[in-house]
């Protein structure tokens, strides 16, 4: 089993205004950790051409395997020439069947436009998709009205929203193209009614180019976007509710989770993902990839 690390691990928020470590610095950052995928971010296209995406990649013996981001011709297109795997939408709003339906269709029709790129289009579930509407989650809403999407597993925030993550996956066979490793040891809930998807402002407002910006304004937005973060950072308390891989306190269990995806998706890939905010992040990266190594 390979294992990769998605660059959001590495200030994902900062790497959206051009800001924090380099995607060399990333590539070379988790090469270092022995780890040989990565997960790219939006921002990592929109900050360095392919041709230096394959430099860092070749440089550091780096394997590129998806990318967060809504699916957009050229972001599919980019991809395919990287030799990814999947394009993956980290979030959709969405609030009940009905509109988990017409998120469904929405990913049918650009996993449909990326089959001739060999790209797999897929959906990366926070908590909220495991909120309950006409007798089942408005995520298996999503999986039960398409057929050509697949998904990727968040563990972390299904276990925090009371989702045993191996019965999913052996209820979904094939359907998961790939798993974000992330521990949690507390089960609060998928939490209230998610937002509309139609409601004012349900949408995510569209961000500047920041590309086009001077980087001291772009500082000041970052500056101002993290004061308006909840305290811990951009996952609120997620730390707290979060431990070390394989931890005593853990609610997860990694072989399980291996077990499930032999039986039903033997392809799927494993990333990390564990938020910049950590107060031993360095440390807590390291030690997520030593014990998949030793122990999956």
């Amino acid at each position: 089993m390979k294992a990769g690390i998605g660059t959001y691990s590495f200030g994902g928020i900062e790497s959206m205004f051009g800001l924090g470590m380099t995607l060399q610095e990333k590539f070379q950052a988790i090469a270092d950790l022995g780890l040989k995928q990565v997960e790219l971010l939006k921002a990592d296209l929109d900050w360095n051409t392919n041709e230096e995406i394959k430099a860092a990649a070749k440089a550091t013996g780096i394997e590129i395997t998806s990318i967060h981001a809504d699916p957009t011709e050229e972001i599919i297109e980019r991809m395919a020439d990287l030799g990814a795997k999947a394009v993956i939408c980290a979030s959709t709003p969405f609030c009940n069947k009905a509109e988990a339906i017409e998120v469904a269709h929405w990913l049918d029709e650009w996993a449909e436009k990326a089959e001739k790129y060999g790209i797999k289009i897929g959906y990366h579930n926070h908590s909220s998709e495991f909120y309950m509407n006409e007798g089942k989650t408005i995520w298996e809403h999503v999986a039960d009205n398409s057929s050509k999407c697949f998904f990727q597993l968040d563990c972390g925030w299904a276990m925090n929203a009371g989702t045993y993550p191996p019965s999913l996956i052996r209820r979904y066979p094939g359907r998961f193209c790939a798993i974000h490793v992330k521990e949690n040891n507390k089960v609060y809930g998928p939490g209230a009614q998610p937002r509309s998807r139609h409601a004012e402002g349900g949408g995510r407002p569209p961000m500047p180019d920041m590309t086009k910006m001077p980087r001291e304004e772009r500082e000041k937005m970052l500056e101002q976007m993290m004061k308006n973060f909840p305290k811990g950072g951009p996952g609120g308390n997620m730390p707290h509710r979060q431990c070390k891989l394989a931890d005593p306190t853990s609610n997860i269990d990694w072989k399980e989770i291996k077990k499930a995806l032999d039986e039903t998706s033997p392809d799927a890939f494993w990333i990390i993902e564990r938020e910049e905010f950590y107060d031993d992040h360095d440390k807590c990266l390291a030690d997520d990839a030593k014990w998949l190594a030793e122990n999956l």
